[in-house]
């Protein structure tokens, strides 16, 4: 009997350290999918601000456009960057679609 209390104690040893590892790598893997989520969050928020100042600029430009009674180059300047923009956030949009049919 004394001779099994050392290999009881190794196997409780050796199933602790397994559950450990199994629980660290599951949390590993939790926090990158979190920091991933976060990342497209911020990529989100930042092609929305920028298409946010586009709509204004080209309604501020275009305000000014009809107070004068003709189109000029700020419209034209305005119209380009809310088209880059549009452009952009349709892009994330295809990209966040083909990751989320990725992982089904």
């Amino acid at each position: 009997m004394p001779e099994l209390v050392p290999v009881l104690c190794a196997i409780i040893s050796a199933v602790s350290a397994y559950v450990v590892a199994r629980a660290g790598t599951k949390v590993q893997k939790e926090k990158k999918k979190e920091e991933e989520a976060a990342a497209r969050r911020e990529k989100e928020s930042r092609l929305s601000m920028e298409m946010i100042f586009s709509t204004l600029e080209l309604s501020y430009v275009t305000s000014l456009a009809v107070t004068g009674g003709h189109i000029n180059g700020n419209v034209e300047a305005a119209q380009q960057k809310a088209d880059k923009a549009r452009a952009a956030y349709e892009a994330f949009l295809r990209d966040e679609a083909a990751r989320a049919v990725a992982t089904i």
